[in-house]
C-alpha cells in the first residue's frame, strides 16, 4: 500500500482535510480490520490491506479520517461497541458513496443511513438486536461478530473495479508468493507522475497520480492436469495482489501455448480459462514470453525435461522434485497433501 500517494490524492480531493491529514498519525498495526482508528491515529493492517485494490485502499483510509473528523470514537462512549461501529460505518459509507466513492461489496450499507445521524441509526440497530440473556453472552457475541467480519472480509471480493484478492490458504503456496516478493522487489519499485485525468471538478481539470511506466508481469501456468485448478487460481491471486498496479497477463501451456489473458480483478481470475492437459513441454513455455515483461514467472510441478533455451524467469515448482533450468531462479512449494502425508508418517514412526 502506498500510503503517501493515498494521502496526496485525498488532500487533492478534499483540500479542507489538509490539516487533518498532516496532524493525524498513521501507524501499521495487526488490527482485526484492514483499517481502524482510535480518534487520534489511523491504524492499518498492511497484510490485510494488500488484498484491496488501490481505489479500495483509498476508500478505507478516507473512511477512518471521516470517523475521526466526526468524533465517532468519543461520541461512542458508553454505547455497545459493535452496534455503534456498524452505525457509524454505515453513516460514513453513505456519505462517501454520495460523494462518488465506489464501496467494496463487504462494506456496511444501510439505505436509511443517508438520512440519519449515527445516534439515530444506532438506536434503530439496537432495536433490531435480540435481547442478550446475560452480559457475558453479549460480550462474547460482540467479539464473535467482529471476528466473523474479519474472516469474511478476507474471503469476499468486490466488483471489477473494487475487487481485492483473497488470502492463500495453502501455507506452502503462501510462502512461495512471499518469496516472490523478495525476488521481484526491484521491479516493483515504480516511478509515479501526474497525468491529465478525465474528470472536471468545479471547473478544474483533474489530474491523476499513477505509475509510469507501468510494470508488466507474465505468468505461465503448467496445466498438464497434475495441479488442481483452484491451486492455479490461488497462485494467480497471490501474484496479482503482490504486483498490484502491474499489468498481469496469464497464459496456460502443456505441449501447446494457449495465449495470454489479462488479469485486472478477482472476477478475471474466476473467469480465467485454464486450458490444457496431458504432457508438458517447457520449450513451448519459454518461447511464449513476449520479452516486454519485467517479471516472468512459470508455475509448474516440474515433471518434464528442462528447455534448451536459457530463460531468466522465476520457476515456482509445486512439488519437491528438483529442477535445473538454464537461467532464472527456482522456488519450491511442498504441496499441502504431501506435507500432511509426511506429518502422518512422522507421527506413526
Amino acid at each position: 500500500m502506498d500510503l503517501n500517494a493515498i494521502r496526496r490524492e485525498l488532500e487533492e480531493r478534499y483540500p479542507q482535510w489538509g490539516p487533518l491529514l498532516h496532524t493525524v498519525a498513521f501507524q501499521e498495526a495487526p488490527t482485526l480490520e484492514p483499517a481502524d482508528n482510535d480518534g487520534r491515529t489511523v491504524y492499518y493492517n498492511e497484510r490485510r490491506m494488500k488484498y484491496y485494490t488501490p481505489v479500495a485502499q483509498r476508500f478505507l483510509i478516507a473512511q477512518q479520517l471521516l470517523h475521526i473528523q466526526l468524533n465517532h470514537d468519543q461520541r461512542g462512549a458508553g454505547k455497545n461497541r459493535a452496534v455503534w461501529r456498524r452505525a457509524t460505518d454505515a453513516v460514513v459509507n453513505a456519505m462517501l458513496r454520495a460523494d462518488g466513492f465506489a464501496l467494496p461489496d463487504d462494506s456496511i450499507q444501510r439505505e436509511e443511513a443517508a438520512r440519519m445521524s449515527a445516534e439515530e441509526l444506532y438506536a434503530l440497530l439496537l432495536q433490531e438486536q435480540p435481547p442478550p440473556e446475560d452480559s457475558d453472552r453479549e460480550e462474547r457475541e460482540t467479539e464473535e461478530t467482529e471476528e466473523r467480519r474479519g474472516e469474511e472480509a478476507d474471503r469476499n471480493a468486490g466488483d471489477k473495479t473494487e475487487a481485492r484478492f483473497r488470502e492463500i490458504e495453502d501455507p506452502g503456496l503462501a510462502a512461495a508468493v512471499a518469496g516472490l516478493a523478495e525476488m521481484l522487489e526491484p521491479t516493483m519499485d515504480l516511478d509515479f507522475d501526474w497525468f491529465p485525468g478525465d474528470t472536471i471538478r468545479h471547473g478544474v481539470l483533474g489530474y491523476r497520480f499513477r505509475a509510469y511506466p507501468v510494470a508488466r508481469a507474465e505468468i505461465l501456468l503448467d496445466t498438464s492436469a497434475s495441479v488442481a485448478e483452484e491451486t492455479l487460481r490461488a497462485f494467480v491471486r497471490g501474484v496479482k495482489a503482490l504486483l498490484q498496479d502491474a499489468v498481469v497477463r496469464v497464459g496456460c501451456f502443456d505441449t501447446r501455448f494457449y495465449g495470454f489473458q489479462e488479469i485486472n480483478s478477482e472476477d478475471d481470475i474466476d473467469r480465467l480459462e485454464l486450458r490444457g492437459s496431458g504432457g508438458t513441454d517447457f520449450n513451448v513455455a519459454v518461447e511464449a514470453f513476449t520479452g516486454d515483461a519485467e517479471n516472468q514467472i512459470i508455475f509448474t510441478d516440474g515433471y518434464a525435461e528442462m528447455p534448451q533455451r536459457r530463460c531468466d524467469a522465476v520457476w515456482v515448482v509445486y512439488s519437491s522434485s528438483p529442477i535445473y533450468p538454464k537461467g532464472g531462479r527456482v522456488l519450491y512449494v511442498k504441496p499441502k497433501e504431501e506435507k500432511e502425508k509426511y506429518e502422518i508418517e512422522f507421527l506413526i514412526t
